[in-house]
């Protein structure tokens, strides 16, 4: 299961998912938004992904396929890990070794270099890049995820 807490979305196994009517088509239910009873994430049969009201109307396009919306989910969870602290880096076994060693001969060591930051602006265009090269429709304006990239912590500046 895919999910991101941030925008409620959350999509379903393969063996979670059930059919539901939209617009007088079949569709099938991939997930939700927020809860199950409230928004459906639906894939139609030529694969666009669509947020319904779960009485299957009012649909609004998210993605072109299930891939793409999985890819956003993705493009966002590297954005927000930038937010983190660094994490200094990871070390070998043997490099653990000789810093335990040094450690009981009483001697430091310096810490392990932390990878650089990456400034929030530049975070932001990578996501905007990552976005648009997936699905460029999606991030038209009047979209649903046009809505989300509207919030101020999307701002490149």
């Amino acid at each position: 299961m895919v999910s991101d807490a941030r925008f409620g979305i959350e999509l379903y196994e393969v063996d979670e998912r059930g059919p539901q009517t939209v617009d007088g088509a079949e569709t099938t239910v991939v997930g939700h938004v927020w809860s199950p009873d409230a928004e459906r994430i639906v894939e139609t049969r030529d694969g666009r992904v669509l947020i319904v009201d779960p009485s299957g109307a009012n649909p609004t396009p998210l993605n072109r396929s299930l891939a793409a919306t999985e890819g956003f989910l993705e493009a966002f969870r590297v954005f927000y890990l930038g937010e983190r602290p660094p994490v200094p880096a990871k070390m070998t076994v043997d490099e653990a070794r000789a810093r335990l060693a040094a450690l009981q001969r009483g001697e430091t060591l310096p810490e392990p270099a932390a990878p650089p930051v990456v400034p929030r602006s530049e975070r932001v265009a990578i996501l905007r890049q990552a976005l648009e090269s997936q699905d460029a429709e999606a991030v038209a304006p009047g979209t649903w995820w046009s809505r989300i990239l509207r919030r101020p912590e999307f701002d490149g500046d």
